[in-house]
């Protein structure tokens, strides 16, 4: 794997890794009982514990929700960090090293870390103790952020001119070309000019990545300059890119994991989100400024089901809301918007209105899709007009067709016709012909996670063995009415569970296990998720679980069950992996021969014949034999050859 984060490497991660006390370490209480470790489950609300921790596996898995995983899942989870980042994370802290390939740039990264950290400290000592910091203290008072709001959020102030900045580097031990990188001075732009110092006056917020640590800064101007922002901020260097940071994000995606909803808020500035924090909702986050990008909604989309808005209410406002909300329809993230009153922002309408009333208000959030129609037809002079329907509609079809998922672009449908007065019909066949306006970049998989090996086989149109109407079980709502995968089916998931990245049960399953040998689709999609965990070395299982069904989800508990109670056997697992194929493709055969019409028909006749003596052949050959019999049905795909 990249990064010098091989196999062996996982697993001495996981070896030193006690899953029970790591996931006691997040806050969260675990019970033994017996020789099984439960705990309510971090990633929904629940009153009885069903979150099961197999320390010795690894493995965790809730039973109420269907999360499962493993320490680096669980990691990725809580802190919304990618997977090679909870694999360095969790390295550290058992003392495994990474070898990773050469990195020039290594070095300066961990100076400017370094840098970064001490100077937000530097910066908040001049708050407290600067003569020149008390216009900047009597404003974080105005605002209700001094004392512990901002020692815990490390708020600062930069003192004025380059010369105190400078001295400050030199007792530390960085130089004048470190603090240019760090994008904190300016260097000189002519002989004898010493630069400046970028935020020199202003108030400072400390922006941390998503791993917490000090990446750039936010300065808010005290004093108002006609040539001069109200804010200015860190420009990108080595170690801050702002499409890879949202204000908060290192705080609020244990808390965005642990609501009910796994509902994050979204907001525009540093103070609202702070404001959003220290009143209680400490699932927000910022942008810098209206700057949303499609990062930050793979960002969000790692820990996060459902988006809540809260951005200005005013034309700039709704613009960004509306572009924000497609790139998390993008993501199949549904978005609700809550517009406050009285030109209000979060940080005044909590200050002056309490959390409750906030509260309220996100109960009572707006759809996209009514918020977008309510602003759209305020701008027009006559909404009812023909031709403001026309433009109205055509804004809010651009939104839906933003999304992927058909069940919440037909949900939005219906909610634009009724809120429109226009039929369904109507607005899903001019949806049709709408040309998707946000690309969906970020509802891709995340990169570390991989497709599965191509060798897998694919059913073709006309294959000697057709795939079976009654296989393609559908997910989701129509789910309710299939019945559970053959026992057979299932005793092959649990074996598989049970010898989870196996390579060389990986190789045979991918030659000789094809998709329609198997009579149910949710043991094939079990299969091709079993095999992307092999290849890519992740949980994928995690994902799976989560994209389940209510109907779905017992039969996978009951595999999860049912593997951990599997015991030793004389047998080698490929010895138990050459029974099941012969099984399954036993099964495979009795339907299609069933399947086939009554006797006379010269072709069916001599392909049951044919059936029948690769049955005998399945039961008592060697497997040898049995083998090129399965490469001979998937090498010849029409009858006649």
């Amino acid at each position: 794997m990249a990064n010098g984060i091989t196999e062996s490497v996982l697993e001495e991660i996981k070896a030193r890794i006690d899953l029970a006390d790591l996931i006691a370490s997040y806050g969260i209480q675990v019970r033994h009982a017996g020789g099984s470790v439960k705990a309510c489950c971090p990633f929904h609300h629940e009153k009885t514990p069903s979150f099961n921790i197999n320390t010795a596996k690894g493995f965790y898995h809730c039973f109420g929700c269907g999360e499962s995983g493993d320490a680096i899942k669980f990691v990725e989870k809580q802190e919304g960090l990618t997977f090679v980042e909870a694999v360095k994370k969790l390295a550290e802290q058992c003392g495994v090293k990474i070898e990773e390939r050469a990195d020039p740039e290594a070095g300066m990264r961990k100076r400017l870390h370094a840098l970064m950290a001490e100077l937000a400290a530097f910066y908040h000592r001049c708050l407290l103790q600067a003569k020149e910091a008390e216009l900047a203290r009597q404003y974080l008072k105005s605002r209700a952020l001094d004392g512990e709001v901002a020692e815990d959020w490390c708020i600062g102030y930069a003192p004025n001119g380059i010369a105190n900045i400078l001295k400050w580097a030199e007792k530390y031990r960085y130089t004048p070309e470190e603090l240019e990188a760090a994008g904190v001075v300016k260097a000189p732009n002519r002989p004898g000019d010493r630069g400046y110092h970028r935020f020199g006056g202003r108030l400072m917020f400390t922006v941390r990545d998503r791993q917490g640590r000090v990446v750039a800064f936010s300065g808010r101007q005290l004093v108002e300059q006609k040539n001069s922002g109200k804010y200015v901020n860190s420009p990108e260097t080595l170690i801050f890119k702002k499409s890879n940071v949202l204000f908060g994000f290192d705080r609020a995606s244990r808390a965005i994991g642990k609501d009910p909803h796994c509902e994050v808020i979204v907001c525009e500035g540093q103070i609202d989100c702070i404001r959003l924090h220290t009143c209680g909702f400490a699932n927000a986050v910022a942008g810098q400024g209206t700057a949303f990008t499609e990062e930050h909604v793979r960002m969000l989309k790692r820990v996060a089901s459902q988006a809540v808005l809260v951005y200005d209410d005013d034309a700039a406002g709704h613009k960004a809301t509306v572009r924000s909300a497609r790139m998390l329809l993008a993501a199949e993230i549904p978005v609700r918007v809550v517009s406050l009153p009285d030109g209000d922002d979060p940080d005044s309408f909590l200050r002056t209105k309490g959390a409750d009333a906030f509260r309220a208000l996100l109960e009572k959030g707006e759809s996209i899709i009514e918020f977008q129609c309510r602003t759209d037809q305020a701008k027009e002079a006559n909404p009812k007009s023909i031709d403001a329907v026309a433009r109205v509609s055509k804004s809010v079809l651009a939104t839906i067709a933003s999304c992927p998922s058909p069940v919440l672009r037909a949900s939005m449908v219906g909610e634009a016709a009724k809120l429109l007065g226009l039929p369904s019909a109507a607005l899903s066949e001019e949806l049709a012909k709408t040309k998707v306006v946000q690309k969906p970049a970020a509802a891709k998989p995340d990169a570390e996670i991989q497709e599965p090996d191509g060798d897998i086989q694919q059913p073709t149109g006309d294959s000697l063995l057709p795939a079976d109407d009654g296989a393609a079980v559908p997910k989701g709502a129509e789910a309710a009415v299939a019945a559970p995968p053959p026992e057979r089916e299932m005793a092959f998931m649990q074996f598989l569970m049970a010898n989870e990245r196996d390579a060389t049960l990986d190789g045979m399953a991918g030659e000789f296990l094809p998709r329609e040998v198997f009579a149910h689709a949710f043991t094939w999609r079990f299969l091709e998720t079993w095999r992307m965990e092999v290849s890519s070395g992740d949980d994928a299982f995690a994902t799976f679980a989560a994209s389940l069904s209510d109907v779905e989800r017992p039969w996978f508990d009951k595999v999860c069950i049912e593997a951990g109670k599997t015991e030793s056997s004389a047998l080698s697992a490929t010895d138990i992996l050459q029974d099941f194929v012969r099984g399954l493709w036993e099964a495979r055969l009795r339907r299609v021969r069933g399947d086939l019409p009554a006797k006379g028909d010269p072709e069916a006749d001599l392909l049951r014949m044919r059936i029948s003596m690769d049955l005998k052949r399945l039961r008592q050959s060697r497997w040898a034999v049995v083998k090129d019999m399965i490469r001979d049905y998937l090498r010849h795909p029409a009858a006649g050859e």
